[in-house]
């Protein structure tokens, strides 16, 4: 597959647009060699060397669903999408997700061909089944039914005015909107290739020449025939608008009115031309069957890149960072980083120790253990104990005088001096044959670092600064000679501090004068005079005009082995973590402060190093070279840069939520604010920052807008986790830096709004006083209606023993009175057998009355025959009739025995009507008939009394019999009527329901 067409559509030229427009109407080839002339008002790019890259590749050991990679394609919002034959992945730097057949039922073929994309629009993907479109995480499949004259793509562009051109099998189809429409070439033109160009129009190749497709306009572009080559496969345009065309064997360039043709066999040493990109800078990358080549200028030879062998490059891409992309037949995906660091291959997998360059610029390279290497111009002179030196483990270098070079062993010192080796022990004067430090000094004398002290070495003859001469520790370390802020001083960097000789005298800082620690490592001074001391474990110190400044930070490493400065103002700290390049004057401006970010870069392996572990067990561990390089000892050979060329990352990586999930369940990745039920507590960001020149320096901060204060600085890792967070909105933000420490401030985020349970909601405390105000309520009726029954209740039982004391105690009250009135007649008299016999009867009636008594307040009675209402009523008539009222009782019906009260209730009524048949109306005869009906009772008293009219008062002259006769009929859910007239005596008749069985309805 050809150029990523978003890539050529970054350089727009009006004036091009204009003269293609016009070139149908022209038809002259003159104007065509104008428009390539363009290219000429630029200089070019300076391209870089092919070999200068980092590799990294992966496979389906990786992820990769397939290994042969038809096209890579970046799309807008940074994602790495790779066409394979096993189907479509999309890579983030770090993971790939796969879409097939299997996972994604509307990809009905897993062969891909190739990808588009409009600035704004959707992802375009041709497959061999079909057009798929890919917007907002799901796919939509077009083929046959929906418009297309046939199922198979070959390769896709998007045009100027947003329609998508299709390159088929059965030529190119155009899509608007929903509307496919054939596209017809002049000439029955047969398309082989199709390509976006610059300025948005669509170049079309076919077997009889080029054309344009511009404003939905097909334009012939008239090139002679000896430029346009027979079955071009391929077409594009370099960054300086220059054509080329590609066939399976050639390939031409078009530029500044010449043409050039490299051929396979020939100029490329492979068989067949596979696909062609045009780089950034200017250069032409060109992939074969037998490798990646490279052309940095029209008129240069290709070059091979070493690094993907002869594999057969199928496709190339270059991404917004630069990073170049290789898709292979069977290799799966590779990539070339442009790297910032190169190592020396001659000295390579040594264990490197010490490096300093020599007055006549040669390197010299100690190693740990392989002796002694001086590198110049490409060339290597090995040195070990057989050329002359103490030991084969090299632990301090200083450049002499004339090319010469001092070097510290474990077994003395040593000067090479052209072919002369000259040793030196602690037989010739010094303090320690282990040599762990040295410095050249400007009068030619040598200052030696030892365990035992510091020597100086000066006109052969050795000095020895000990503990006694101020040295808090004699075991001395790096050494530094100021030139800048005060020239005769000696900074002597020692196990217990930071030493200062100065005039003779000694005086030695350590962390209580504010240094960040007190065994020292590393010494540097920049240009400005500011002296930067590296320590072990405790982080980095400076010493500027306002003193030591301890700098205690958690992006810098805590033991520096090595320090140097470059000419834009930065140091490059040396340790087991890398390379660690800073600005100097946003440390002094950041100090320790964690909320300040002076912007470190690290560097590593992803940036050719050889190994991340610049750590150097001698010194110095690290050189500036007179060229302005840095060299650095690492464990597995130098790593060497020049910070005046960094290739420098300024492009703020995208950033995207790729997962969001509530107690494990995946969350849509939508816009707008999305609701989250109650009763949730975990949930879970999963975010990427599309950064590949090095993915595992990307660092992420977050924020979760309505419960963080403030950012959060997540590192390297890519995922948040919050749990149980209070119903509220919330708005997840997350941030992303590239390895040179560039922030996309945008970022990405995703708005939801935690729902509270219902008891936690608005409606929910009136609803809850207004539900408390209800029972409140009910309570208060349930109160009010059971005082007002108990009321009744009471009512009711005071009117019942009324109604029985009058039925009773009363009518006892009044027999006794009767008789006592005629016993006091018959004593008058002086009768006294009869008063005698009368006082016996009033006894009785006394004994009576309170039987009836007991029995009306306990209601205490056996229910039995002999006090069932028949036989209740046939005692009271036989008592009446004892007292001169002749009482005729007749039952009638089928007798069956009902509820006692129910019983009582009729037997008082029966017992108030006779009372007052006899007292009121002075009846000498009463009937009383008792009917037992299926369903009623009736009673009926007729006495042949005086009467009385019905108008008169219920309750006349203080009596109440027929007053609760009424009441007690209610009881039962009777009816009691009564007739009467002066005169005609009285009839009184109650009827009252009964139910089947012993009880009856009885009112409560």
């Amino acid at each position: 597959m050809e150029a990523n067409p978003s890539i050529m559509l970054a350089r727009t030229s009006n004036l091009r647009m204009n003269l293609l427009s016009r070139l149908h109407l022209a038809m002259g080839s003159s104007l065509l060699w104008t428009l390539c002339g363009i290219a000429s008002l630029s200089p070019p790019a300076q391209s870089q060397d092919p070999n200068s890259f980092v590799h990294q590749s992966w496979s389906t050991e990786n992820g990769l669903p397939q290994n042969s990679v038809h096209q890579i394609f970046q799309s807008t919002d940074g994602y790495i999408w790779i066409a394979t034959e096993g189907g479509i992945a999309r890579f983030n730097g770090v993971d790939f997700k796969t879409f097939t057949h299997e996972t994604t039922p509307e990809i009905t073929g897993d062969d891909i061909c190739c990808f588009t994309q409009s600035r704004n629009g959707p992802l375009w993907i041709a497959t061999s089944d079909g057009l798929l479109r890919y917007s907002a995480g799901t796919f939509r499949r077009y083929s046959i039914a929906d418009g297309l004259t046939t199922n198979r793509v070959t390769n896709l562009a998007v045009a100027d005015n947003g329609a998508l051109l299709l390159l088929t099998t059965e030529g190119i189809v155009s899509l608007s909107g929903s509307r496919f429409s054939t596209i017809s070439l002049p000439f029955s033109s047969i398309p082989s290739a199709i390509a976006t160009a610059p300025d948005g129009s669509v170049l079309i190749a076919s077997n009889s020449g080029i054309f344009q497709y511009l404003h939905g306009r097909i334009l012939p572009l008239p090139l002679s025939p000896a430029s346009t080559p027979k079955d071009i496969q391929g077409i594009g345009f370099l960054p300086d608008h220059s054509l080329w065309l590609r066939t399976g064997t050639s390939l031409r360039v078009l530029q500044n009115g010449h043409s050039r043709t490299l051929t396979t066999g020939h100029d490329l040493p492979a068989s067949r031309i596979q696909s062609v990109l045009a780089g950034s800078q200017g250069e032409l990358w060109i992939g074969t069957d037998r490798g990646l080549f490279a052309l940095d200028k029209i008129g240069s030879h290709p070059q091979a890149v070493a690094a993907l062998g002869s594999n057969s490059i199928l496709s190339l891409t270059q991404d917004k960072e630069g990073n170049l992309w290789v898709g292979t037949e069977t290799s799966g995906l590779q990539i070339l980083r442009p790297e910032n660091f190169r190592t020396i291959p001659g000295l390579s997998d040594h264990l490197i120790t010490a490096i300093t360059q020599a007055s006549d610029g040669a390197m010299w390279v100690g190693t740990d253990g392989d002796g002694l290497d001086r590198w110049q111009a490409g060339n290597i002179r090995h040195m070990s104990t057989h050329s002359g030196l103490l030991s084969e483990t090299i632990l301090a270098l200083a450049p002499g005088a004339d090319g010469s070079m001092w070097i510290g062993t474990p077994d003395g010192l040593n000067h090479i001096e052209g072919s002369k080796v000259r040793t030196y022990t602690s037989a010739d004067g010094l303090p320690d044959d282990l040599i762990r430090s040295l410095l050249s000094d400007e009068d030619g004398s040598l200052w030696i670092g030892t365990r035992h002290g510091l020597a100086h070495l000066q006109n052969d003859q050795f000095v020895t600064l000990t503990h006694s001469d101020g040295l808090r520790s004699e075991l001395v370390g790096a050494l530094l000679r100021p030139h800048i802020s005060n020239s005769h001083d000696l900074w002597i960097g020692t196990l217990d501090g930071l030493a200062r000789l100065r005039d003779g005298y000694i005086k030695t800082f350590t962390k209580r004068d504010g240094l960040s620690g007190d065994t020292i490592t590393a010494l540097i001074e920049d240009p400005k005079g500011t002296l930067w001391i590296g320590t072990k474990g405790a982080g980095l110190s400076a010493l500027t005009t306002r003193g030591f400044i301890s700098l205690h930070r958690n992006d810098l490493p805590q033991t520096i082995d090595s320090i140097l400065h470059d000419d834009r103002g930065n140091l490059w700290l040396g340790s087991s973590r890398g390379i660690i390049r800073v600005s100097a004057v946003a440390l002094i401006k950041c100090g320790s402060l964690s909320t300040c970010d002076p912007h470190p870069v690290s560097y590593g392996r992803a940036d050719g190093m050889p190994t991340e572990e610049a750590v150097g067990v001698g010194h110095p561990a690290a050189w500036r070279t007179t060229e302005g390089l840095l060299w650095f000892a690492t464990r597995k050979g130098v790593a060497v840069t020049d910070p005046a060329h960094l290739t420098e990352n300024l492009v703020p990586p995208p950033v995207v939520i790729e997962r969001f999930t509530v107690d494990g369940v995946d969350m849509p990745l939508t816009s707008t604010e999305q609701p989250i039920t109650p009763r949730h507590t975990s949930f879970a960001f999963e975010y990427a920052g599309l950064s590949y020149v090095a993915p595992a320096k990307v660092r992420y901060r977050y924020l979760l807008e309505g419960f963080d204060q403030n950012w959060t600085e997540a590192g390297s890792r890519p995922v948040a986790y919050y749990t149980n967070l209070p119903p509220r909105n919330y708005r997840f933000r997350v941030q992303a830096a590239n390895n040179d420490g560039i922030w996309n401030e945008t970022g990405a985020q995703i708005a939801f709004h935690v729902q509270p349970p219902f008891y936690r909601r608005l409606w929910f405390l009136p609803f809850v006083v207004g539900l408390a105000a209800v029972f409140a309520l009910l309570l208060y009726r349930l109160r009010v209606r059971s005082l007002q029954a108990q009321f009744q209740a009471v009512l009711a039982e005071r009117n019942r023993v009324a109604r029985e004391i009058h039925d009773t105690l009363a009518q006892s009250f009044v027999g006794v009175s009767v008789q006592l009135e005629l016993t006091s007649q018959l004593l008058a008299l002086s009768q006294t057998d009869a008063a005698t016999r009368q006082i016996g009867q009033t006894r009785a009636y006394v004994r009576e009355g309170l039987a009836e008594a007991r029995r009306s307040i306990w209601n205490l009675r056996a229910i039995t025959a002999q006090n069932s209402l028949p036989t209740r009523l046939t005692h009271l008539a036989d008592q009446w009739s004892q007292k001169k009222l002749s009482t005729r009782l007749n039952i009638t019906g089928t007798y069956r025995p009902l509820a006692q009260p129910f019983e009582d209730e009729v037997f008082r009524i029966a017992q108030e009507s006779l009372a007052n048949a006899a007292r009121h109306a002075n009846a000498t005869q009463v009937s009383a008939d008792l009917l037992y009906g299926a369903t009623r009772l009736v009673l009926t008293v007729t006495d042949n009394g005086s009467g009385f009219q019905l108008t008169e008062g219920l309750s006349a002259n203080g009596h109440f019999g027929i007053q609760g006769m009424r009441e007690r009929a209610v009881q039962i859910r009777g009816q009691l009527t009564i007739e009467s007239s002066p005169g005609n005596g009285t009839t009184v008749t109650l009827e009252a329901p009964i139910t089947e069985g012993k009880e009856a309805a009885i009112n409560a």
